[in-house]
């Protein structure tokens, strides 16, 4: 409304309270795309076509903007409301801090810690590497909001290892028994597993045997008579004469070459060091090597299949005739079982899980652990694979650094009513790294875009607290007493909205246009070169 006698102009108070300043967008559309975006993982295009049907009409260029808004305004919330998140983690008795990084390529690394006790995603920051430079100041910055944690778990990077005992030098601290076993693994196995990938590229003998498997049996396994098989396997009744039975060849070669070729599936879903498919595929290899020279005698009158067989045989002998190839077999095999051996100690990873990476670990007293990990290296010790080999003992002496980081207490907390009760941190950083990958599931699933080196460099660093949206008690908290995020988002401060998005784009490690265009003309580039020369 307009005054004439001073030329005032008094605002809505009741539009303020649904519309941010100089928007023609409700603080319910902010929440609304938002939710739809980041929660339900929807393109673009399938957002406009929701908003389409609720007769709004909004272009993808403003979807993506609100989108941004949205991680904005509960950015801000989230930091206005700081204060009751550590009154609710001084309730819960402490908070145990779990901090992890992603990235992709040349993007910045994105850093988030979580407290494993309310599962509350307390920070987030963006940096252009891991480096204590980087994370200390990130560290500081949550002791400051809430206070010193009960325990903190991280993986080996140098730069956690360092930062945490600079900012949290009494705090006890440990790491993620999957990533120790893991690099442990590598250092134990890669040189081997190495020369052993190498020479399977160098041979080319997958594409070799796909060739094979298309151009003799047409690659189609619909032609198996598997019940036949197995009714020979059960009663033992395959005889080598008779055109049947080179039928029955014919398939049982077919058989044993999509059985090889499922080699390079071979595994739990770990990665390696814990699934080693090139090993498994080329001892496969070898073993189909040893039965179709014996094979290729018994079935001699069989002329088309022994030419199949020879040209098989044929394929395979370079790479079972490499003596580099065999001696680094030979040596893997011998540290696998070592391997092997620690991975059953610390019960975590093991070769019967299903699971994959979502794997905590078997539910074992951390004490049992630490009594089975000393029984192993007591055994190593021992063992004739330490004598002469130096890769056993910087195993035992990666072991030994680590020794105080690996086996934690439970920690004996007590309530606000004062009752005590015992809390045992988990032994690996899982919690994030489930974090980390449905970022990137959902990254995929909206973009159909595998990479997300770009997303890293253009997305807000606060967007990881979006999981906090799925905790009852988060929202309880962050909402405090209202209905819904918009009403939440109606009382902040709109010059902090536009100053913190302002504050964000400038982070973004983009390249400016202008000197985008000059870089990407050649004349002028030649010019710059010409000129320094």
């Amino acid at each position: 409304m307009h005054c004439p006698d001073c030329n005032t102009v008094y605002s809505s108070k009741e539009l303020q309270k649904i519309v941010p300043p100089y928007s023609n967008v409700g603080y319910d559309v902010i929440e609304f795309i938002g939710r739809l975006i980041f929660q339900q993982h929807h393109t673009l295009n399938e957002t406009i076509s929701v908003l389409e049907k609720r007769n709004i009409s909004i272009s993808s260029s403003e979807v993506a903007y609100l989108a941004q808004k949205f991680i904005t305004y509960l950015s801000i919330q989230h930091q206005q409301s700081s204060l009751k998140f550590k009154k609710q983690i001084q309730q819960n008795g402490g908070y145990i801090l779990h901090i992890d990084g992603t990235s992709q390529g040349e993007s910045p690394h994105l850093i988030s810690a979580i407290d494993e006790v309310s599962n509350f995603v307390l920070a987030n920051v963006k940096v252009p590497s891991e480096s204590n430079e980087h994370i200390a100041p990130f560290l500081k910055e949550i002791k400051h909001q809430y206070g010193r944690p009960l325990a903190i778990s991280s993986d080996m990077g140098r730069a956690f290892l360092s930062a945490i005992s600079e900012v949290f030098p009494d705090e006890q601290h440990y790491i993620c028994h999957f990533h120790f076993l893991r690099d442990i693994g590598k250092d134990l196995l890669d040189k081997q597993y190495s020369i052993i990938r190498n020479k399977l590229k160098k041979y080319g003998i997958a594409s070799q045997l796909r060739y094979r498997l298309n151009y003799y049996f047409n690659d189609k396994t619909d032609t198996i008579n598997v019940a036949q098989i197995n009714e020979v396997l059960e009663t033992k009744a395959y005889s080598l004469a008779g055109a049947k039975d080179a039928q029955f060849t014919k398939q049982l070669c077919h058989i044993l070459l999509i059985w090889v070729l499922d080699g390079k599936n071979h595994g739990n879903g770990f990665g390696f060091p814990f699934d080693r498919p090139h090993c498994e595929f080329y001892k496969r290899l070898c073993l189909l090597f040893q039965k179709l020279k014996a094979f290729q005698k018994k079935i001699s009158i069989d002329k088309p299949m022994t030419k199949i067989i020879a040209k098989i045989i044929n394929d395979l002998t370079p790479l079972v005739g490499d003596i580099d190839c065999k001696e680094a077999y030979k040596t893997i095999t011998e540290k696998e079982s070592v391997f092997e051996k620690l991975r059953q100690s610390l019960s975590i990873a093991l070769p019967t899980s299903t699971i994959g990476l979502n794997d905590i670990g078997e539910n074992i007293k951390i004490k049992s652990i630490e009594n089975q990990v000393l029984g192993f290296k007591e055994w190593l010790n021992k063992s004739k694979h330490n004598h002469g080999d130096n890769d056993y003992q910087k195993m035992i002496a990666q072991i030994d650094k680590y020794w105080d980081k690996l086996f934690c207490d439970p920690i004996k907390v007590y309530s606000s009513d004062g009752q005590p009760s015992m809390i045992q941190p988990q032994r690996t950083n899982n919690i994030l790294e489930q974090f980390f990958r449905s970022i990137k599931r959902a990254h995929r699933r909206r973009t159909g875009n595998d990479s997300i080196s770009k997303k890293l460099q253009s997305m807000f660093a606060d967007t990881p607290l979006i999981k906090n949206l799925d905790n009852e008690e988060y929202m309880k908290i962050i909402l405090n007493g209202k209905n819904s995020l918009a009403e939440k988002f109606a009382e902040i401060d709109h010059q902090k909205v536009i100053a913190k998005m302002e504050q964000e784009k400038k982070n973004e490690t983009k390249i400016n246009p202008k000197v985008k265009k000059l870089i990407r003309q050649r004349e002028s580039m030649n010019k710059l070169l010409l000129l320094i020369a």
